[in-house]
């Protein structure tokens, strides 16, 4: 039988596509972004099987050939699907993942494969007949359900196209290449137009020649460019891409704005465009202070790698943060002058009250035991030790009071007998029970222990237990039992239990919350007062620890 070249013709566009995607597969297991990854291989795998069943479909003899066609057009199908994946992770939507979408997807998804796979009973999806023009071949005549689910998968696969084009006006780049690449995607409709006016072309469906130029076009041609888009997001941004040798690729509008140096530094290194940036990052800092225009700006920088086959780069994001960051060094420079005051105040008010303690200790011993001026005095002598107390409590506060912006992991064993050392805790034993790691502010967490642990010396407490938790620790004492009013030990201006243990726990509760720790009193605890702090990140160790301090 002669074979007329117009047959090899389709057979090899077929093949080679299907060929061409499977192997691009193992490029596109490169790629960083896993849902972009995702997509990628599930749009290569689908849009391969689907072109090379076509191939299947020209060379086999009846009765095969029906099949063939069949379970192509279940993949095709499917292919549209693995498209929206593909183009919501790309753009940095989430309607891939949306368990409503999801299954709605997959009903339509089998509905439409079921009246695929029953066409050979109702014969409502295609019709077969043997033709000799251009070459000789089954046939395929389209009924009704298959223009309504062809019009279905046109409008899908436009709501990403149109995804596709949004992200490329917002990403700021020279995107026309990835544009044109895109449009690939819409000409096989053109031989689909024309095959159903004319026998000249047949009626296949050339929708895998459009996918396969477009995915092939942006892993291996476009690749950086790709990339770039896809990593930039919103083009209020101001996004640099780097090749593997540390070499300006590409750059955003935004990028241009804030560094002027970078117009026509494409392909020259970093460190000889923007030498600040470049230090900046090999000491993995994060704000870059700027001279933009004769102002003074602040750019907070967050650097990604990007892989894709041999191709490696590096996405450097800059965002403008001027304003927050001179709102936070304002409030730092308040917060210093009102340290700087509380101290001075402290100092002020502690020369006084040692001053009215000698003039109290010295009216003292100038009255006798047992009347009322003596007893009168030793009142006035608690009351202003009492209120030396509130002052060392209120400098601690001012010091240690404001939120923790950077945490630790500090040993917690090492920090509970540290400031076991630091605290009045007269002849109360410590117990540790269970030790680890925990990330926290050192000073503050030492503070917040130390208040803990002098509140159950004053509620007459003899051992003190510490334990780490999962999510936090607790600190438990033999002391008195809670009464009836818990929240009371928490709150200042409560003196619960008592005037001179009032200020304790409540101090504790400002340490941990400038930590974002959650601190509660265990009421189902009656063997005294036992403190629970949550929200902590901490590291048990498995072995049970039990340290004592006598």
């Amino acid at each position: 039988m002669q074979i007329k070249p117009v047959a090899v013709a389709y057979v090899g566009a077929f093949g080679i596509t299907g060929l061409a995607c499977l192997l691009a597969i193992t490029r596109a297991r490169d790629v960083d972004a896993r849902d972009v990854r995702h997509g990628l291989v599930g749009l290569l795998g689908t849009t391969s099987v689907w072109a090379l069943l076509k191939v299947v479909y020209f060379v086999v003899p009846d009765p095969f050939r029906g099949p063939a066609y069949t379970v192509g057009l279940v993949f095709g199908f499917a292919t549209v699907w693995a498209w929206l994946y593909f183009c919501s992770a790309y753009t940095g939507r989430s309607y891939h993942r949306d368990r409503t979408l999801r299954l709605l997807g997959a009903g339509v998804f089998a509905g439409v494969v079921a009246v695929k796979l029953t066409n050979p009973y109702h014969g409502l999806y295609f019709e077969t007949t043997v033709r000799t023009t251009p070459f000789n071949y089954l046939a395929i005549e389209h009924g009704i359900f298959h223009w309504t689910v062809t019009g279905l998968s046109y409008i899908l696969a436009g709501i990403g196209i149109f995804m596709l084009f949004e992200l490329y006006h917002n990403s700021g780049y020279n995107t026309r290449p990835l544009g044109l690449l895109t449009l690939l995607l819409a000409l096989p409709v053109s031989l689909d137009i024309a095959a159903f006016l004319s026998e000249r072309f047949i009626e296949v469906i050339y929708a895998p020649l459009g996918v396969a130029a477009f995915v092939l076009g942006t892993l291996f041609v476009y690749e950086r460019r790709f990339l770039a888009v896809q990593s930039a997001g919103d083009d209020d941004d101001a996004v640099i891409f780097l090749d593997e040798n540390g070499h300006i690729r590409d750059y955003t509008p935004a990028a241009r704005d804030f560094f002027p140096e970078l117009v026509d530094a494409t392909g020259e290194p970093l460190e000889s465009v923007l030498p600040r940036v470049a230090e900046m990052i090999d000491r993995e800092e994060q704000t870059l202070e700027y001279e933009i225009d004769g102002e003074t700006r602040y750019l907070l920088t967050s650097t990604s790698s990007v892989t894709l086959g041999d191709s490696q780069g590096e996405v450097l994001l800059f965002s403008d943060i001027t304003t927050a960051e001179q709102r936070r060094r304002e409030l730092k420079r308040h917060n210093e002058q009102l340290e700087g005051f509380a101290s001075a105040l402290a100092h002020e008010l502690r020369n006084m009250l040692q001053i009215i303690e000698w003039r109290l200790g010295i009216a003292k011993d100038r009255t006798g035991d047992g009347t009322v001026e003596h007893e009168s005095v030793e009142k006035a002598l608690e009351a202003n030790q009492r209120l030396t107390a509130r002052v060392d409590d209120f400098t601690t506060l001012a010091k240690y009071g404001q939120t923790v912006e950077r945490l630790e992991s500090v040993e917690f064993e090492t920090a509970v007998q540290d400031a076991w050392w630091n605290a009045e805790t007269g002849e109360m034993d410590l117990v540790i029970e269970r030790g680890g790691t925990i990330d926290c502010d050192p000073g503050r967490l030492r503070e917040l222990l130390v208040n803990v642990f002098v509140f159950n010396r004053l509620n007459g407490a003899e051992t003190v237990t510490v334990e780490l938790l999962d999510t936090g620790f607790a600190v438990a004492g033999d002391g008195e039992a809670p009464g009836e009013d818990v929240d009371g030990y928490l709150a200042f201006g409560e003196s619960v239990p008592t005037a001179e243990a009032g200020m304790k726990l409540p101090n504790a509760k400002t340490f941990a919350r400038v930590h974002g720790w959650e601190i509660d009193i265990d009421t189902e605890y009656q063997r005294g007062v036992r403190v629970l702090v949550s929200d902590a990140r901490t590291d048990v160790t498995d072995q049970a620890l039990e340290v004592r301090t006598d």
